[in-house]
């Protein structure tokens, strides 16, 4: 039984808010603007992802860098309250 990354759920894809460089080899680069399809949230405040913006690269970063409520899957306006 192969368990790839293909049968792996995603969470949506989101765009990239601030800038993350990464200090390990398994971190992800990520630029504003950059959209990642996010597999996996953690406990600890981190993301395993794929930049989509830059060659499909997967890895893991900061959640705090990506704009969790904001996924170009869900194309229902925001609601504004006056």
């Amino acid at each position: 039984n192969n368990d790839d990354d293909e049968n792996t759920k995603s969470l949506g894809v989101f765009p990239v808010v601030s800038t993350y460089t990464p200090t390990l080899s398994d971190e992800l680069d990520i630029q504003p603007g950059d959209r990642v399809e996010v597999l996996n949230e953690y406990d600890d405040g981190w993301c395993q992802g794929i930049n989509l913006s830059r060659g499909n690269c997967k890895g893991v970063f900061p959640k705090h860098c990506v704009d969790m409520f904001t996924s170009s899957n869900n194309t229902q306006p925001s609601v504004t309250v006056t």
